[in-house]
């Protein structure tokens, strides 16, 4: 056989077939599945009282994390009564910052290309058990939750610079702190 045929291959349809057949879930599964996946509760914390975890927060706190990793916000009174005006902690204050040049990606809707909305870190701690890697940031570039923070810059340098100042005692404890998330 030849590496290169001769006949063109196949191209798929362009437009969807006129007859789309049934859809493959029910307008109630969808209904009970988006109503399940609502009420899911975020893992617990762990390890809360362990003092290097106690002093990792002070960490987080101190050098500036919690600027955009707001750890507590409040639920609106819109959407289900089960979550309306819930207390919660997400560890983010879901707006766009930039993150420099070094996180730029293509532009996508109202953010610009070095704008990321900050991702919640709840159950950060557990990410890897979950998703069986630990690949970390938007695109997996970081294998690690060090080399997470070591990649942002713009409105974070300053955070990140106080992160590399760190003792690697100080680091070790930040780092169990986002462990227990």
């Amino acid at each position: 056989g030849h590496a290169h045929s001769e006949e063109p291959a196949e191209e798929p349809p362009v437009a969807p077939a006129e007859e789309p057949g049934e859809p493959e879930v029910t307008e109630a599964n969808l209904t009970a599945l988006v109503e399940y996946c609502r009420a899911l509760a975020v893992p617990a914390r762990r390890d809360v009282e362990v003092p290097a975890v106690r002093a990792g927060a002070q960490i987080f706190e101190h050098i500036g994390c919690a600027r955009c990793h707001v750890p507590t916000l409040t639920t609106g009174p819109d959407g289900p009564v089960e979550t309306a005006n819930e207390t919660i902690h997400p560890f983010t204050d879901l707006l766009l910052h930039d993150l420099g040049p070094g996180m730029a990606s293509i532009p996508d809707g109202p953010a610009a290309a070095g704008e990321w909305r900050t991702a919640p870190l709840w159950g950060l701690g557990l990410a890897e058990a979950v998703n069986g890697y630990r690949f970390l940031l938007h695109d997996g570039r970081a294998r690690s939750r060090e080399e997470a923070i070591l990649w942002h810059g713009g409105e974070a340098d300053r955070v990140r610079d106080e992160f590399r100042r760190l003792s690697s005692e100080e680091r070790v404890r930040l780092l169990a702190f986002l462990e227990s998330l």
